[in-house]
């Protein structure tokens, strides 16, 4: 558009200047003693002109010829510039494709060549990557000192020079240092998002789960955290904060820090059921696994329900079977309604909800709960054959060939082993 526009201004200044010299001829006098030279106006005009372009000209080439060195040192400049960015492009690939011996020789070729300390950084920082990845931890130090040697230049190259450092002995698992790191990151500015990560993963493998909360809420409510990982997290840090804690009063104080979706969690409902009912605290217990299992049924949970004393059996019997109303083929739920059941006394409803959850589910803790309401009924042979089941569903006992009855005395002695495709299928499951 430039171009366009200064064409046309000097065709305009032509054609005016040609109109102009048409309407006002004369003549030009130049008097260089002894002699005398007359022009018209219009030659002297064009004459003028053709010297000014000759002049132009001649300045330009001398300007050029003069500037020849500069404009030859940034020519080189820039094909090194190009070089060190092709380098840089090529051991990125490499780095991230694996190949971590080329990426650290790129990248270190990079870091000799160029005089600009963010390039220099970048290239010392990747390279550190790729020896880390090869457990090359001397040769991983040396690069990320330089690294720190030419961050000094500029201030704003620190943080990413602590950050990788940091991550790297996260990796190698010395979490005080990587913790002392971010720590001094911490006190000289904000703290951004892969900095508290990092700082979340240091503190979970040292054990500090006071911290582990705090942070994991943090990252959470700013959609830094997946939210299954910081699900996770909180679970795993109120669970052990609420088992470490030295008595009952520092026990209440956490549980009533934490959050109503947190007191949910199953991880969290189980630890503090079981320090509560550590406590003789049976109500808050039976209140807390209720609360949970409202929101989400649970194996784990729904064995630590049916665990009570006499008098919780009745109203854990009641809401239990109104979640049954909810879950009627629940295995689990079954198997709690059976235990409760059992506990209780109840024989008949016991075995009714233990076989109910059989049929939906073979457990070796279920025929062996059916083996103990036998054994307390003198039912003999059934619980013999449950606990046989319940043996075998948990250390895999071998089929053995024996009669129609069980073999006592010598025989028994030397039983012989086959394959379970040729026992009867009624004996396949015992001895």
């Amino acid at each position: 558009m430039r171009t366009w526009f200064w064409t046309l201004l000097l065709l305009v200044a032509a054609v005016g200047l040609a109109v102009g010299l048409r309407y006002h001829a004369g003549n030009v006098a130049l008097l260089l003693p002894p002699y005398r030279v007359e022009l018209s106006a219009s030659l002297a005009a064009l004459i003028l002109l053709a010297l000014f372009a000759v002049l132009y000209a001649a300045l330009r080439a001398i300007s050029w010829t003069l500037e020849l060195p500069v404009r030859v040192r940034r020519w080189r400049a820039r094909r090194a510039l190009a070089q060190q960015q092709e380098l840089l492009e090529r051991g990125w690939i490499n780095l991230l494709e694996g190949r971590y011996a080329k990426a650290e020789a790129d990248m270190s070729n990079v870091a000799g060549q160029t005089d600009v300390p963010s390039r220099r950084v970048l290239a010392n920082l990747s390279a550190a990557r790729a020896a880390h990845a090869m457990q090359e931890f001397a040769r991983r130090d040396l690069l990320l000192a330089q690294a720190r040697e030419a961050a000094e230049a500029d201030a704003g190259l620190k943080p990413a020079v602590v950050l990788v450092e940091a991550d790297m002995l996260l990796d190698q698992q010395r979490p005080e240092e990587a913790l002392a790191l971010l720590s001094q990151l911490h006190e000289g500015g904000p703290k951004h998002m892969h900095s508290l990560r990092l700082t979340l993963r240091a503190h979970r493998d040292l054990g500090h789960w006071a911290e582990v909360l705090k942070l994991a809420r943090t990252l959470s409510k700013r959609n830094a955290l997946h939210p299954a990982a910081a699900t996770r997290m909180i679970a795993a840090a109120a669970a052990e904060l609420l088992r470490s804690a030295s008595d009952a009063a520092t026990r209440r104080v956490i549980w009533k820090d934490l959050k109503d979706d947190e007191r949910v969690l199953p991880e969290v409902a189980r630890a503090g059921a079981e320090v509560f009912e550590a406590d003789g605290d049976e109500v808050r217990t039976r209140r807390i696994l209720e609360a949970a299992l409202d929101a989400q049924l649970s194996a784990v949970l729904l064995q630590a329900y049916a665990r009570c004393s006499a008098e919780q059996i009745s109203p854990r019997l009641e809401k239990a079977e109104s979640w049954l109303r909810q879950h009627p083929n629940d295995p689990d739920l079954l198997q709690a309604l059976g235990t409760l059941c059992l506990c209780g006394r109840l024989w008949g409803p016991a075995q009714r909800y233990l076989e109910r959850s059989l049929s939906e589910r073979d457990d070796p803790r279920t025929h062996a709960l059916l083996a103990s309401l036998y054994d307390r009924t003198d039912r003999a042979v059934d619980a013999v054959r449950h606990w046989r089941l319940a043996t075998e569903g948990v250390i895999g006992l071998p089929v053995l060939k024996a009669d129609e009855g069980v073999l006592f005395g010598p025989a028994a002695a030397r039983p012989q082993f086959e394959s379970e495709e040729d026992v009867a299928p009624d004996r396949a499951a015992g001895l």
